[in-house]
C-alpha cells in the first residue's frame, strides 16, 4: 500500500481527490442522462435503419430479379407468338402466289395448247389444199415440159 500512496504523492494527489471524484461522477451521470442516452439511442436508431435498408434492399434486389425474370418470360413468349404469326402470314401469301402462279400457268397451258392445235388443224388443212394444188401443179408442169 506504501507504493500506492508513493504514486499518488507523486503524481500530487491530496484531499481535494474525493470531491474531484464525485464532480466528475455527477457530471458523468448528466451527461449520461442528458447527451449520452440521447446519443445512444441515435445510434441505435441508425443502426436499426440501416440494417433494415439492408434487408429491404435485399428484398428489393430479389423483386428485382423476379420482375425481369418475368419481362424475359414475356419477351420471349412475345417473340415465339410473333415469330409463329409471321411465319403463318409467309406461308398464306406464298400459298396464295403459288396458287395464283399455278392457275396462271394451266391458263397458258391451256392456251398455248388450243393455238398449237388450232396451228396444226391450219397447218394441216392448209397441206391439204396445198397439196391438192401440187397435184394440179404437177400435172399442169408435166403438160408444159411435155409440150
Amino acid at each position: 500500500m506504501e507504493t500506492v500512496q508513493a504514486i499518488f504523492t507523486q503524481l500530487g494527489v491530496d484531499s481535494s481527490l474525493a470531491p474531484q471524484f464525485i464532480i466528475v461522477c455527477v457530471v458523468f451521470v448528466l451527461a449520461q442522462f442528458l447527451f449520452l442516452g440521447r446519443l445512444q439511442e441515435v445510434i441505435e436508431t441508425r443502426e436499426e435503419k440501416t440494417v433494415k435498408l439492408e434487408s429491404s434492399a435485399d428484398e428489393t434486389i430479389e423483386k428485382v430479379s423476379r420482375m425481369k425474370a418475368e419481362y424475359k418470360a414475356k419477351i420471349d413468349e412475345t417473340q415465339r407468338k410473333t415469330l409463329k404469326e409471321s411465319t403463318e402470314k409467309k406461308q398464306k401469301i406464298s400459298q396464295k402466289f403459288t396458287d395464283q402462279y399455278k392457275q396462271a400457268e394451266k391458263e397458258i397451258g391451256a392456251h398455248i395448247d388450243s393455238s398449237r392445235n388450232s396451228f396444226a388443224q391450219e397447218v394441216s388443212g392448209n397441206r391439204e389444199k396445198y397439196m391438192a394444188e401440187a397435184d394440179s401443179l404437177a400435172q399442169t408442169l408435166v403438160n408444159k415440159i411435155l409440150q
